[in-house]
This record gives C-alpha cells, structure tokens and sequence, in this order.
C-alpha cells in the first residue's frame, strides 16, 4: 500500500512539474502600415513642377485630402509605359521606379492612412 500511495505521489508531482513548465511566448509581429507622410515625398520628388502649389495643374499632390481622392487616377497614370496618353509624368522618359510605386500602392491597400 505504502508502494501504491509513493506511486500516486510522484504521479501527482510530475504531473504538476509538467503542468508548470512555462508556456511558450507567442511573438506577435507588429504590422506598421504605409501613410500619406510616408507617400508624400515621392509626390513631391516625382510630381514637381505641375502637381505642387504654383504649378500648373490644380490637383495638389502635397495635400493629404486630394492625393488620397485621387489615388486611382494617379496609380493608373504612374503605371503607364513612357510614350503612352496621359502617362506621368508627364514629359518623362522612364517610369517612377517600382518599389515608389508599390509604396503608394501599399498607401491604398492599408487604407490611405493620413498620419
């Protein structure tokens, strides 16, 4: 009997042991998402002269509340190939580059955060 009880002790120990053995951390991986700060310079670097206040068109990239209104157009006109109607910017001779673009195309995609 005294075998049969020190049996079921230790069961109850190891069990214990086991049950307190410290859980795994579960890293759970912070997702920054793409804002207009983080677009709006490429609008200022690619879209000068024509899309800034003095230039010539009137949709201001460097404004929050018309870049992100206007979000489709300017994906569909940067996208173009150089040479083809309406393709930005205008004038130019080679594409904004494509991790530029897939930038902007996050902006959308994350919800054209503002801040």
């Amino acid at each position: 009997m005294k075998k049969l009880t020190l049996l079921a002790f230790a069961s109850v120990i190891a069990a214990s042991i086991v049950s307190c053995k410290k859980e795994e951390e579960v890293v759970v991986p912070v997702v920054v998402k793409v804002t207009y700060a983080d677009v709006k310079t490429i609008f200022t670097t690619r879209c000068t002269p024509c899309h800034l206040p003095g230039g010539v068109n009137p949709n201001k990239w460097d404004d929050y509340a018309t870049a992100k209104g206007k979000i489709t157009n300017i994906l569909d006109r940067i996208q173009r190939m150089p040479g083809a109607t309406g393709f930005m910017p205008r004038n130019g001779t080679a594409q904004i580059p494509a991790d530029e673009i897939a930038k902007i195309k996050q902006w959308e995609k994350d919800g054209l955060l503002e801040k």
